[in-house]
Formats: structure tokens, C-alpha cells, sequence
């Protein structure tokens, strides 16, 4: 008889957790949305990318020369982006000194860009988290 009172209990606190998921779910899908139509993250995504194409055009005049890795726009956009991303895998690397001062310069803009987007999600969180507890 225990046995089953307690399958009771627990399907309740199942069904109850259940619930409190998908409501944690909407909401947070709700300000995502929010979020990412939002103009200050559509500005800074066009920003970001377009820094990232220039550099990359900027490392291609400097690059497709020198390195025999750079043989179209493409290679350089691949660079730019993983740099940017400090991924880094490798494939692409500068070889001359302007180069290599770009790719420093663009580890530094990317970690900027990625610190602004980690700054717009958390207080898209705060805020949101904030109003619905007054």
C-alpha cells in the first residue's frame, strides 16, 4: 500500500517539475527572442561582422602574396573568423609581421565582441528575472 502512495507522490512532484520545466523553457525562449530581434544586438552582429570581413580583406592584401595557405578571399574570411573566435585551429596562420599584428588585433576585437554579446544575454536574463519576481 506504501508502494503505491508513494508512486502517487512521486508522479505529482514528476507532473509539477514537468510543468515548471516547460515554463522555464517558454520563458527563456521568449526572451531570446526577445533578445536577438532586439536593435542593439542586431547593430552589434552587423558590427562585429563587418570588422571581421575588413580584417579579413586586410589579411588578404597582406597574406595572398606571402602565404601560400591564402589562395582566395574565402581562406582569409576562414581565418578571420576562427581568429576572431580564438579558436585558432591552425590550418591558417600569418606569416609577415603586419599579419600577425592583425591577428593580434583581431584576438582582441573578437574577445570584445563576444564579452558585449555575454553582457547583452545576462542582463536580457536579469532584467526579465527582475520584473517577474515584482
Amino acid at each position: 500500500m506504501e508502494t503505491s502512495s508513494s508512486n502517487k507522490n512521486n508522479n505529482k512532484i514528476s507532473k509539477r517539475t514537468h510543468k515548471h520545466i516547460l515554463v522555464g523553457l517558454k520563458f527563456f525562449a521568449t526572451e531570446m527572442v526577445a533578445l536577438i530581434t532586439s536593435p542593439v544586438f542586431i547593430l552589434l552582429t552587423i558590427l562585429g561582422n563587418s570588422l571581421i570581413g575588413v580584417y579579413s580583406l586586410i589579411f588578404y592584401y597582406l597574406e595572398s602574396d606571402q602565404n601560400p595557405k591564402i589562395h582566395s578571399f574565402i581562406d582569409a574570411l576562414w581565418w578571420g573568423f576562427s581568429t576572431a573566435t580564438t579558436t585558432g585551429y591552425g590550418d591558417i596562420t600569418p606569416l609577415t609581421t603586419p599579419g600577425k599584428i592583425l591577428g593580434i588585433c583581431l584576438m582582441l576585437t573578437g574577445l570584445a565582441l563576444f564579452a558585449m554579446f555575454t553582457a547583452l544575454f545576462a542582463e536580457t536574463i536579469l532584467t526579465s528575472t527582475r520584473q517577474n519576481k515584482i
